[in-house]
């Protein structure tokens, strides 16, 4: 490695350590914008209201989705709940609000904006003022399906994250990925955002972490080793680096038991892992006085659980 990679390198790794994530997150993904359901839609007006149980139990806020045909425009309410940290129903003004873009619904084709590098760019530039613009932390790249398969979606997505650290180091970038890796973009995003100094793999700063999507109690936890030792895997396996484990977070579903919570816990702070994320929990609408929108039993707000804030307290000892 080059002394001058290596510097940068170094940087990185400091400026993380002031300004990325926790050194243990319990991310959840709270539901915030849906097109496909009447009221809540990238347009949509209100404001939404963590539950307790949220604002003690999480210190990473992940908000679906943004449409990526939509992009640079932001849902109204991610930005009213992002801009009102500090109030009662709102973030902690410790806690990460990331904005997440894309999921399964919005990667069935490609997304316009990685249509090429200039394309990539100029929405990065667009992006970078987001912290600004609506209290957003950084971006979470869920790009899945067709759009993460797409012909150059991986470069392309590269140079959008490299230009937006340029432009605004401190604006984080998660990248989930698949159990196995599987979609051509996010495995670009993998490859490129870690390097070897020495023996020891290191970030180069433009990922500040992995989410293993896989959402089955502590099912993700076996596809640690696909990103933590992929270079011990067999050969044309698709991840060619070893991801560091302190930036890897498995995925737990939202309706997931006391004893399973906990066991996470114990496991992240066993493997050193970079803590856990969770799929997937809706939050109250306060502008209708109801539950906003939801996906089902997968809920973690159906049983409103203490049980997060004690994995979180166990994992920050």
């Amino acid at each position: 490695m080059s002394a001058l990679l290596v510097a940068t390198v170094l940087v990185f790794s400091i400026a993380s350590s002031l300004n990325g994530l926790p050194e243990k997150s319990l991310g959840i993904y709270c539901l915030i914008a849906d097109d496909t359901v009447s009221g809540y839609t990238s347009t949509a007006e209100w404001q939404p209201k963590l539950y307790d149980y949220q604002m003690n139990g999480l210190n990473v806020a992940f908000l679906t989705f943004i449409n990526p045909t939509h992009m640079p425009a932001v849902p109204p309410a991610m930005a009213n709940l992002a801009k009102c940290k500090g109030q009662t129903g709102c973030p902690t003004n410790d806690t990460k609000v990331i904005f997440s873009v894309g999921g399964e619904a919005y990667s069935k084709h490609a997304w316009s904006w990685l249509k090429n590098t200039s394309t990539a760019e100029a929405m990065a530039a667009e992006v970078a003022s987001w912290d600004t613009k609506y209290g957003a932390d950084g971006i979470d790249l869920d790009i899945e399906g067709a759009a993460g398969n797409a012909a150059n979606a991986g470069p392309h997505l590269q140079h959008f994250a490299d230009k937006l650290k340029e432009l605004n180091p401190d604006f984080l970038i998660t990248q989930p990925v698949y159990g196995y890796p599987q979609i051509g973009a996010e495995n670009w995003m993998v490859n490129h955002g870690y390097a070897k100094n020495g023996s020891e793999w290191v970030s180069n700063g433009m990922i500040d972490s992995i989410g293993i999507m896989e959402y089955n109690d502590l099912e993700s936890l076996q596809y640690v080793k696909d990103y933590a030792d992929a270079t011990n895997e067999w050969q044309g396996f698709p991840i060619h680096v070893d991801v560091p484990k302190k930036y890897i977070l498995p995925g737990i579903q939202g309706n997931a038991g006391a004893g399973t919570i906990q066991s996470m816990a114990n496991d992240v702070n066993s493997q050193k892992l970079g803590g856990f994320m969770v799929w997937f929990a809706s939050v109250y609408d306060k502008t209708r006085n109801k539950p906003a929108l939801s996906y089902g039993n997968m809920d973690a707000s159906h049983a409103k659980s203490t049980e997060w804030a004690k994995a979180l307290a166990t994992m920050l000892g």
